[in-house]
């Protein structure tokens, strides 16, 4: 018997499959909601009691990402080894007991070990096992379900914010909210080991083709060939995507840990700030969805250079976000950005490179990428010697600009770059 998506027909997609999709989704919601975001905001508070430095806070927050992305090939040995139940129950164990390390955390090395627990647990319960199970479980609703299921993981991000300020206005401590996090994930975790197939049905490299697997018009450039990955780093236009999806999320990451801390040096009140915060991860979500929609017949080059543009736009007014219009521009601008920028960067490499190679593509790039685990150090210290974040944001505009420039100019690599 066939053990392959493909096995379960049309007619089989029961509420049994749409349970497994709610419950994934749902652990894709609250690790999201657990971390990038939610961590920025309860930073001010942690600082404020543990009496740390903000460039000591902001390691912290750097080894989180950092975590994040040199574990993210991790889930594709788990998934071939030991299959999606355990997948996920390594990966909840794991984060659970980093959010209790940041819930009783007295010093700078237990927070760091928290972050760094935290950051493994959740390259190891996000997208890639999240897809394995959509495609055994609802192959005949994949574009669908995958869809929903990113939308659903960006929504965390808008819970995030506004959980920690819940959490200290009801219990009086940012502690309360960790705790709450880690039970969260503790039970989705029981629920996962319990519910889930013990093995995956694809492999990684599978998972990650079929997000790709979409008609395109005439009018979007697609190769005819498949590139070899030697072949691939030859090319500039390599480079000027991973760049540009690198300095987004140095300007993201940077602007999830300090964006609350320098509104507040600002003046404005944190709840604004977390609002704001919330926003932007709002339309960070559905601007993935929006980039769904328009990258079967609109070139998502010009998506990519759209989220440059609007990444600029929003750098410059949180640089400046002491009233509500910058505030505003800020949310709508960053966030529109960074989402399409990591929808329109990962089906730019499928267009120009093909899907066989798509998890060394992608996986080299999110490798680069870990880079943007400096933007938060780095702004914690321009802010402990000047007293301000605002250079930090402009900078990163300056450099989007640049990278705005390499996109536009940029055209679809041809075979005698192969050769």
């Amino acid at each position: 018997m066939s053990n392959s998506p493909a096995a379960v027909s049309s007619t089989d997609i029961s509420w049994q499959s749409w349970v497994k999709f709610a419950l994934v989704s749902l652990i894709f919601f609250v690790i999201t909601a657990a971390t990038f975001t939610s961590l920025g905001v309860a930073l001010p508070f942690m600082i404020e009691e543990l009496n740390w430095s903000w460039s000591d806070a902001g390691l912290g927050f750097s080894v989180l990402a950092f975590m994040v992305g040199i574990a993210s090939r991790i889930p594709s040995w788990t998934l071939r080894k030991y299959g999606t139940r355990a997948t996920f129950g390594i990966g909840g164990v794991t984060m659970a007991a980093g959010l209790a390390l940041m819930a009783t955390t007295s010093g700078l090395y237990q927070y760091f070990a928290g972050a760094a627990l935290s950051g493994l647990g959740y390259a190891l319960c996000a997208l890639m096992p999240g897809v394995a199970v959509i495609n055994h479980w609802l192959p005949h609703r994949r574009s669908l379900a995958i869809g929903a299921y990113m939308t659903i993981g960006g929504l965390g991000g808008v819970a995030g914010p506004l959980l920690v300020t819940s959490a200290v206005s009801a219990t009086g401590s940012w502690r309360s909210h960790w705790w709450l996090m880690s039970g969260s994930i503790a039970v989705l975790t029981v629920l996962a080991v319990v519910l889930l197939k013990s093995r995956a049905d694809k492999t990684d490299e599978d998972a990650e083709s079929d997000l790709s697997a979409e008609k395109r018009s005439d009018g979007v450039y697609t190769t005819q060939f498949e590139w070899h990955f030697k072949d691939v780093l030859r090319t500039p236009q390599y480079y000027v995507i991973v760049a540009a999806l690198t300095m987004t999320m140095f300007g993201g990451v940077t602007a999830n840990s300090w964006a609350v801390s320098h509104m507040g040096n600002l003046g404005i009140a944190i709840s604004i700030a977390a609002g704001a915060l919330s926003a932007h991860a709002l339309i960070s979500a559905l601007s993935r969805a929006f980039g769904g929609m328009l990258a079967t017949w609109v070139e998502p080059k010009w998506l990519l250079a759209s989220a440059l543009v609007a990444e600029v736009i929003g750098m410059l007014a949180l640089s400046a976000a002491d009233n509500m219009t910058m505030i505003v521009l800020f949310s709508i601008g960053e966030g529109y950005g960074f989402g399409m920028c990591m929808f329109s960067t990962t089906i730019l490499l499928v267009n120009y490179y093909g899907p066989k190679e798509a998890p060394k593509t992608m996986g080299t790039m999110y490798l680069i990428t870990t880079l943007a685990m400096l933007g938060p150090v780095m702004g914690g210290y321009v802010a402990d010697r000047f007293g301000e974040f605002t250079g930090v944001f402009q900078t990163y505009a300056i450099a989007l600009a640049i990278c705005l420039i390499a996109v536009v100019i940029m055209r679809p690599p041809q075979l005698s770059a192969r050769r």
